[in-house]
């Protein structure tokens, strides 16, 4: 039994990013371990509200649901509370048996946790769920471009690019906290950073000082036993491909709704964002459902023909894909982002050229064949389920990361390829 701080901006599931902090959290207090989940935002979630579990939460915004923006701004550079709350937290910690475990900070517990993790003295840990640690917009995207970016964070080339997705004054903003986070020591020093892919891996390398370990520990995949049970999706029966995420410039939403309209191939979007005009503009026979419960999103994978990501940016993971292998729906996926490891091409699913309308649209008509698409559809259920990423493996591993911290073995941890875990028994 070890005592474990968990760092998020949210103490309930405002995204992926809290989900997983939290789930993990309730799933280590279950096995036995001291959990402290130490949060800026509430409300706190019920799952945390279970034995084995302190909460300490600060009960402020976050950057965007504070009506003061100039205290919005302020303290999302520094955010004096939550340095101090922590610093307080820490030093009662058993020093030989506690691991801190930094899963969100960008939102609202700002740079100042860092220098605090530093001076502890303990081990810690950083999970990239997004990039905000080596680039000021979190992503390595140019949002008004559409392509991904190449400049190391707070270089005159990143300095000179007008990055952010909304206004050229929030880049500046972004640049200011990075330099913030810089100057009191940086966002990786003295951290083990735990990624979600292979591919994730490969962006951050060029980023990264030298000796900074990387551990890998996918993010689990809650698809259960009862979807298992229904054995692969009648995908040759189905027809229309499928887009399930944030219609918005990065995830490729609009990509898609042209290559469809170019292949003939009808197909359906579950999600909504800034860019819904835009795929009704550019395909009409589109089919848009906007935000759907978690067991409906289930049922849309289970009747389509494929699940389609066509996201221009790096991502981290890609949750959606494993969803629909562990569905039997063979998945097509821009060989530019994370969610290619998902895929063995030309076995369960077909990786495109990023960003390229043309070729998208000739993988669609590649799976508008019935038997294609079912082929793809076996293959892909019976390898996912041969090693799956379920919330218990994920558990074990971080359960492995952790232990490695305490005893300082977590060099031999480190770089083990999401190929490796995949094939552990």
């Amino acid at each position: 039994m070890s005592t474990i701080v968990i760092l998020c901006d949210h103490a309930h599931p405002s995204g992926g990013l809290a989900k997983v902090a939290i789930a993990g959290a309730a799933g280590l207090a279950r096995r036995g371990h001291r959990v402290h989940f130490l949060a800026a935002v509430a409300p706190v979630d019920t799952a945390l509200r279970i034995p084995g579990i302190t909460v300490h939460c600060l009960e402020q915004d976050d950057l965007k649901g504070n009506g003061n923006r100039v205290q919005a701004a302020l303290r999302g550079l520094w955010n004096r509370e939550a340095a101090r709350a922590l610093e307080r937290l820490l030093a009662a910690c058993p020093a030989g048996d506690t691991v801190v475990h930094v899963h969100g900070w960008a939102k609202a517990l700002s740079p100042s946790i860092f220098p605090v993790c530093r001076r502890s003295g303990l081990p810690v840990l950083m999970t990239l769920h997004d990039y905000f640690p080596l680039c000021p917009n979190g992503a390595f995207f140019v949002f008004p471009e559409g392509t991904n970016c190449p400049h190391r964070a707070l270089s005159a080339g990143c300095l000179a690019t007008d990055c952010d997705a909304r206004a050229r004054h929030h880049k500046w903003w972004r640049a200011a906290r990075h330099a913030a986070g810089a100057l009191a020591g940086g966002f990786t020093g003295g951290l083990a950073l735990v990624t979600l892919s292979d591919r994730q891996r490969t962006v951050i390398a060029p980023h990264l000082p030298s000796g900074t370990l990387t551990l890998p520990v996918p993010n689990p995949v809650e698809v259960g036993e009862d979807i298992r049970a229904l054995g692969p999706a009648q995908v040759g029966a189905n027809r229309h491909m499928l887009f399930v995420g944030r219609l918005s410039r990065e995830k490729g939403a609009a990509l898609l709704a042209a290559a469809a309209a170019d292949a003939g191939c009808p197909v359906r979007f579950v999600g909504d964002g800034d860019e819904a005009a835009a795929v009704r503009r550019l395909n009409p026979s589109a089919e848009l459902s906007g935000w759907l419960p978690a067991d409906a999103v289930q049922r849309e994978i289970r009747n389509c023909r494929a699940l389609v990501v066509p996201s221009l940016w790096y991502e981290t993971f890609g949750l959606a894909a494993y969803e629909a292998l562990a569905n039997g729906v063979p998945v097509i996926v821009s060989d530019n982002c994370a969610a290619a490891d998902a895929v063995l091409p030309g076995e369960d699913g077909i990786l495109f050229r990023n960003g390229d309308a043309g070729d998208l649209a000739r993988c669609l008509r590649l799976l508008s064949r019935g038997e294609e698409a079912a082929r793809m559809g076996r293959r892909a259920y019976e390898r996912y389920w041969r090693h799956p990423f379920t919330p218990d493996r994920h558990l074990d591993r971080l359960e492995e990361v952790y232990r490695a911290a305490l005893e300082g073995g977590l060099t031999r941890l480190a770089g083990m390829p999401d190929a490796a875990l995949a094939c552990a028994p």
